[in-house]
């Protein structure tokens, strides 16, 4: 007798314990934590520096130097030789998305209450059959 109210005790004490209880009840303290969560993701792209040298054969002495959107080129011209000196700083390209996840939430599976019903009835009657058999 005492080891079916103990068990049916034991049963209780766990049956209010599980995941979707506590999922319910966090819930219902914030409703916001079904919302979708936004994700960032980031994607770097960095270039490397690139340099070209070139050579050409001209007479006399002069130097240009050209700046264009990070790009340095130096022209010079030094009797009959001309050098060109090109650089390119690398780059860093930074791409940054944001996705909608939607939430994973566990539905909580509808009981139905008559087998609840069923179920207490039938561990009195089994009680009751187990009482009059020890009798």
């Amino acid at each position: 007798m005492w080891i079916v109210i103990r068990a049916v005790l034991i049963g209780l004490l766990f049956w209010s314990c599980g995941a979707k209880y506590h999922l319910n009840r966090a819930i219902a303290k914030d409703p916001q934590i079904l919302d979708s969560v936004a994700l960032k993701v980031d994607t770097l792209i960095i270039t490397q520096k690139e340099e070209v040298r070139d050579t050409l054969i001209l007479q006399k002495i002069d130097t240009i130097t050209l700046e264009r959107n990070g790009i340095r080129i130096d022209l010079r011209r030094v009797y009959d030789t001309i050098e060109v000196d090109v650089e390119c700083p690398s780059d860093t390209i930074r791409i940054q998305k944001e996705i909608r996840v939607p939430q994973l939430v566990y539905q909580e599976k509808n009981f139905d209450r008559k087998y609840l019903y069923i179920l207490i009835i039938s561990i009195i009657l089994y009680t009751f059959g187990l009482i009059k058999l020890l009798k």
